[in-house]
């Protein structure tokens, strides 16, 4: 398992960051940009993707982050994700 780091700016200039873990960078880029356009959510937050300006995602080693934890890091939950068609 890898950890990552997804930040998101808004349309108003705000910056979040998310705590997500997942397989590769790869997989981790498809399966977000995949619900970019309405809404993300993992089993610890919620992600309203459509307000985001653009998203960056990093990759972290927790031994170079003592003060984060395996606990903190959730998964994409894409039973509870959906874009924009899906509401159509």
């Amino acid at each position: 398992m890898r950890y990552f780091i997804l930040y998101v700016t808004d349309k108003l200039g705000f910056t979040d960051e998310y705590y997500v873990k997942g397989q590769s960078m790869d997989d981790m880029v498809n399966r977000i940009g995949k619900y970019a356009d309405c809404h993300l959510a993992t089993s610890k937050e919620h992600i309203i993707t459509h307000n985001a300006e653009y998203g960056f995602l990093r990759e972290i080693s927790l031994d170079l982050f003592p003060y984060l934890s395996k606990k903190g890091f959730g998964m994409i939950n894409e039973a509870k994700c959906y874009n924009y068609t899906d509401l159509l």
